[in-house]
């Protein structure tokens, strides 16, 4: 995500006839909807809209409160995201700085923002293409269709499931995990784990207790009592007893892996010795549930505020960045946030979902509408006329309808955070892979893969004898003969040399160079399944 050129608070005539057109479309006035906001709120409460919104807009001097918007929405039915959207909130941004930044502990990723009415490109099956290779590009089995909305693709996006971001001070799980892994958490399995031969869980699972998460296995003790269990880095072992001092989330079933920027993980002393587990903490108050989330994040109120100027350097808005003085007021005297700049970054340094935040400041989800705007008050891209109905490709068995069912949900909250995961900021169809349909595969992270990305722009080939596993490049090869191959490749001597990391005995195979085979590009981020 570039960072754009900042911008202030500015005066703004468009968006004064903006609002009085959203209002008229309810048969509203401004005057009128000040005198609800009067009659259900009173004049001295911060949910007041004043009746002068108008000119303090046209002067640049105004920005209405997150209570205000709530206001306006109740008031004219409309949803309070679409209320933000007019004004320049995008609440989906939660979502992709967290994905962006980098994060020292494991955070749950806020994917019920995503707008079900927004428009998204789409796909259909290409006319008579054959059954997919075991690895292919989707430009072969795959043409772009017309653009749809969310909401009509509500099949792949409606199953319950949990996401969560893997922090570089709590992977237990290293090298299964990496941090920086997006992991998808299904809650909907049994609550005892299946236990393998040493009595540890043959399934990883997401937890929380009060100092955060954790994305391990787990070791059963009794009927109550857990143990997270680390892989390689040495992390304390502590006994958590449910419910009281941990739950768990679910099971990890998918991963999606970026592998151009793939972290060292640290163990922070708070977690190499023992520890004494507390109940889990249920705050109400704003002050405390910022604080503990600031502390449980490891971040000082200089490291928050330091994060929320990159904040503001990404969206290209100064009112994103917040000081240490207002992050220790919010703190210590239990203040609640103004601007809805201000909760888009608490959210999104602390981890936290909207509706929690929003619940802390005396925010119901009952106060707010539930209809959406018309698309052109809220800049709504509508490309073609009646793109909500079917293709008939949908209606079929082919590909895309195979991969959607292996998929069971389509993560479309991340994605406009390709980019930041990727290095991509342009990823298109032409770099996307299906990679799930080779058995026998020459690397362990490609075991029950989906979709790999790939840049087509790193064509040559390296490979570090010196360096593990998980920090050798993969790359996707062309064969002579059309095939296609993904596997960890140097030069020697001008052969490109193929190194199979398999669990299954394979020899070292060796082409020549630009004669019979060529490197695709390198591949920089992976979709698999965990069995």
């Amino acid at each position: 995500m570039p960072a754009r050129p900042r911008q202030k608070s500015r005066p703004n005539a468009d968006l004064a006839e903006r609002i009085q057109s959203i209002l008229a479309s309810r048969g509203l006035t401004l005057y009128q909807a000040s005198q609800r906001s009067e009659t259900l709120y009173g004049r001295s409460s911060p949910y007041f809209v004043p009746h002068n919104l108008y000119y303090d807009l046209r002067g640049g001097t105004f920005s209405p409160s997150i209570y205000q918007f709530v206001a306006f929405s109740r008031i004219t039915a409309y949803r309070l995201s679409d209320w933000l959207r007019v004004f320049g909130g995008d609440l989906e941004n939660i979502a992709r700085l967290q994905v962006s930044l980098s994060s020292p502990r494991t955070i749950l990723l806020d994917s019920s923002l995503t707008d079900p009415y927004a428009w998204v490109p789409w796909f259909r099956n290409r006319v008579g293409n054959v059954p997919a290779a075991p690895i292919a590009p989707l430009r072969q089995l795959l043409e772009s269709s017309r653009p749809q909305r969310l909401r009509s693709l509500s099949g792949t996006d409606k199953r319950g499931f949990v996401y969560a971001k893997i922090g570089y001070q709590d992977a237990l799980a290293f090298p299964d995990l990496l941090p920086g892994s997006i992991v998808r958490v299904n809650p909907n399995t049994p609550d005892e784990p299946v236990l393998g031969a040493n009595g540890i869980s043959r399934r990883m699972f997401l937890i929380e207790h009060h100092k955060g998460f954790f994305c391990c296995h787990l070791r059963a003790l009794g009927d109550n009592v857990i143990v997270p269990v680390s892989t390689q880095p040495s992390y304390a072992e502590v006994e958590l007893r449910r419910p009281h001092e941990a739950r768990r989330l679910g099971i990890v079933d998918l991963e999606i892996r970026p592998l151009l920027r793939a972290e060292q993980p640290e163990v922070p002393k708070d977690l190499a010795k023992q520890w004494k587990p507390r109940p889990l903490s249920r705050e109400g108050k704003v002050g405390p549930l910022l604080r503990n989330a600031r502390t449980t994040m490891r971040l000082s109120l200089r490291k928050a505020s330091g994060a929320s100027r990159k904040i503001a350097d990404i969206l290209g808005d100064d009112r994103y960045f917040i000081s240490p003085s207002s992050l220790c007021d919010y703190e210590l005297l239990n203040t609640a946030p103004r601007h809805f700049q201000t909760v888009i970054t608490l959210c999104s340094l602390y981890g936290l979902s909207l509706q929690t935040l929003l619940k802390a400041i005396g925010i119901g989800p009952e106060e707010a509408g539930r209809e959406p705007m018309p698309d052109h008050f809220v800049s709504r891209f509508l490309h073609v006329e009646s793109a909500e109905e079917p293709d008939r490709e949908l209606e079929g068995g082919g590909f895309l309808e195979q991969l959607l069912e292996r998929c069971e949900e389509v993560p479309f909250f991340l994605r406009e955070s390709i980019g930041p995961l990727s290095g991509l900021e342009d990823a298109s169809l032409d770099d996307f892979l299906w990679i799930g349909g080779k058995q026998d595969v020459l690397h362990p992270y490609l075991v029950n893969g989906l979709l790999a990305l790939v840049n087509r722009r790193r064509r040559r080939p390296f490979h570090f004898a010196s360096k593990p596993l998980w920090q050798q490049p993969l790359y996707v090869l062309l064969r002579r003969d059309g095939t296609y191959l993904c596997a960890c490749c140097g030069l020697e001597n001008g052969t490109l040399v193929v190194h199979p990391y398999s669990q299954h005995f394979h020899r070292s195979e060796q082409f020549r160079y630009h004669h019979d085979v060529e490197v695709v590009g390198q591949v920089v981020m992976i979709a698999r399944q965990l069995a």
